[in-house]
């Protein structure tokens, strides 16, 4: 599999890089989860209803949770939990993941928060 995203470089401009293997994945579930529900033209029912949640102030775990399943045939174990000790306005989830290879991701707070672009690349941990 291939994903192609926008990295941010050092100087402050975006560069499209494609990513594969482990990455990918990482990289297609973080941008399904920082899509807006209905925003794609060809997953309509893919995302999360950002206005919705803003004006009543329900976090979006229930199309988390969709997310989460739909993304689980890639993985080993995928986790998408709710931080419900974060101090932020805006809701924190973490995410953990075991690749079928044994391969191990989990974010930090501020990693996986606004676009693979600012969380670099994966390298993966044992």
């Amino acid at each position: 599999m291939r994903v192609w995203t926008r990295q941010h470089q050092p100087d402050g401009t975006q560069q499209w890089k494609s990513v594969d293997n482990k990455q990918a994945s990482i990289a297609w579930l973080q941008n399904a989860l920082l899509l807006q529900l209905g925003e794609s033209h060809f997953w309509n029912d893919w995302g999360l209803p950002v206005t919705q949640n803003i004006v009543t102030q329900i976090w979006p775990d229930y199309y988390v949770n969709m997310t989460q399943n739909r993304f689980s045939d890639y993985f080993a174990s995928l986790r998408i939990t709710h931080d419900s000790t974060s101090t932020e306005d805006n809701p924190v989830y973490q995410v953990a993941a075991i690749f079928p290879d044994g391969t191990t991701y989990q974010n930090g707070k501020k990693s996986f928060n606004q676009s693979f672009s600012q969380t670099g690349p994966f390298h993966g941990s044992n």
